[in-house]
């Protein structure tokens, strides 16, 4: 038995039985090997499994699938070469035996390009894993020891999801066997953010980026991995750090406000004590008539609740919280806010009118940031008009409107002097100030918030007096309340 034109062929070539050994081999052969006829054919080859070889190759024969391996050897002149071996079972009549033709492709360039690679690999700072087209690991870096906690020996060959965290241990085979039949990118070529699992069974926070590898006719994918743990922690104390910043700009502003604030509190206060005197008075006289003194009690209870809603109000404002969100209403919101705001403009004589565009839609934020951010700018508005003779009036205008695409702005606009060219790119800058009192940090630390509430805060100066700020909000959706 020969292979088809077996002596034309390139490649070195051989027929073995059904036990693997060799019964003929063409020229490319002889030339590479010598004869070698009558040995096993994977008995040739450094560093096989040979046992684990010859169970592949029975399966095979049975299915008749082609058998792929790779191996080194040495040739006749003493050089190690690195060969992928094609195999195909062939059975000539039902009675005969099966034999194997098989063909040997030199691969020494691209393993030895490969043992670079993984040399290059080694060096990594980041974790690097790459595997075969059915999740299992080949590579593993020492990065990646060092972040999993495994050893390369006791990694290798093992599923990747071994290191993944649900939902995407159970959906990862998915993800690979839709993208090798269709093409559909869930992972390959998309970083993300998840999370992996140590060999202590620890949740990691990683960024993964996955790219695919074609060689030899293999699929294999390899994963870049950035350990998030550092990053996060700066993350959360950055964070940390700006809530404390924002809730001292509210106490702050509070502070500001605490004129207006005590008048705001003394009319209650003033009104539950002429109630009672005239209570007392009542029952002093020894005729006190029920009606009379049941509206005055009631009277009581209307003005205790009263000055008890305007310091719930400001307590909520003041108050140390963490960044609660949910789908709010920011017409809602700034209803709410103008209670605690009319009063200091009152003050200062000036008038806050409100327009307000009526079904917008929910947003998702945190409702005190966003009030905290309106009174701000309300509260810049009345400074602003204090320094000037508003001749053209002293009101303070509050809109609302949505945007052709999709977002929600809020509007505050003075008639005081606008914004000085030279102030224009500083206004921004935290400790930057034009107040004679003031810190500098207010607009800053309310830009920084309605950033990270995906909007923009600015400015634009109007055309006959005065300017407008403004801050955009993104909509809401149900899904951003349940993340």
């Amino acid at each position: 038995m020969t292979l088809p034109d077996s002596e034309s062929l390139p490649f070195p070539g051989f027929v073995a039985d059904a036990e693997c050994r060799i019964r003929y081999v063409n020229r490319a052969w002889h030339a590479l090997l010598g004869d070698r006829l009558g040995e096993r054919w994977v008995d040739l080859f450094d560093e096989m499994d040979a046992n684990a070889v010859l169970a592949r190759w029975r399966a095979c024969q049975r299915s008749l699938e082609p058998l792929r391996v790779r191996g080194r050897i040495v040739d006749r002149s003493g050089t190690t070469r690195y060969f992928a071996v094609h195999c195909q079972p062939f059975i000539e009549t039902e009675d005969a035996p099966t034999e194997l033709y098989g063909l040997l492709v030199d691969i020494t360039d691209e393993v030895q390009q490969e043992a670079e690679n993984i040399a290059i690999l080694e060096t990594a700072v980041d974790a690097v894993i790459c595997i075969d087209e059915r999740g299992r690991i080949e590579t593993f870096n020492q990065a990646a020891m060092r972040l999993f906690g495994y050893a390369a020996s006791e990694i290798i060959g093992q599923p990747i999801t071994i290191l993944m965290a649900e939902p995407h241990r159970s959906l990862h085979d998915d993800y690979i066997q839709r993208y090798l039949s269709t093409g559909d990118r869930r992972i390959i070529g998309i970083g993300r953010e998840l999370e992996g699992v140590d060999r202590d069974g620890q949740r990691i926070p990683i960024y993964l980026a996955v790219s695919e590898i074609r060689m030899s006719g293999r699929h294999r994918f390899a994963g870049i991995i950035r350990d998030l743990r550092e990053q996060r922690a700066n993350r959360e104390a950055l964070a940390e750090q700006r809530e404390r910043l924002a809730h001292g700009d509210r106490l702050s502003t509070m502070g500001e406000m605490t004129a207006s604030i005590a008048h705001e509190i003394n009319q209650p206060l003033t009104a539950i004590s002429m109630y009672a005197q005239s209570g007392i008075r009542l029952i002093e006289r020894g005729d006190a008539d029920p009606v009379r003194l049941r509206e005055a009690l009631q009277k009581l209870i209307d003005q205790s609740l009263r000055a008890g809603a305007i310091i719930e109000r400001i307590q909520r404002f003041a108050r140390a919280q963490e960044n609660q969100r949910e789908l709010g209403d920011v017409n809602a919101l700034l209803t709410d806010l103008l209670k605690l705001a009319e009063t200091d403009a009152r003050l200062h004589a000036m008038d806050l009118t409100l327009e307000l565009q009526p079904d917008l839609p929910a947003v998702y934020c945190d409702p005190v940031q966003i009030q905290q951010v309106a009174l701000n700018l309300i509260r810049n508005a009345i400074d602003a008009m204090n320094e000037i003779q508003c001749i053209h009036g002293r009101e303070i205008r509050i809109r609302t409107r949505l945007l052709g695409d999709g977002r929600v702005e809020v509007s505050v606009s003075d008639q005081g002097p606008g914004v000085a060219d030279d102030q224009q790119d500083l206004l921004f800058t935290p400790f930057h100030t034009t107040k004679k009192d003031g810190m500098g940090m207010g607009l800053s630390i309310c830009r920084t918030i309605i950033a990270e509430h995906g909007g923009v805060l600015s400015f634009r100066n109007n055309d006959a007096t005065g300017a407008t700020f403004f801050f955009t909000l993104p909509q809401g959706t149900l899904d951003d309340e349940q993340s």
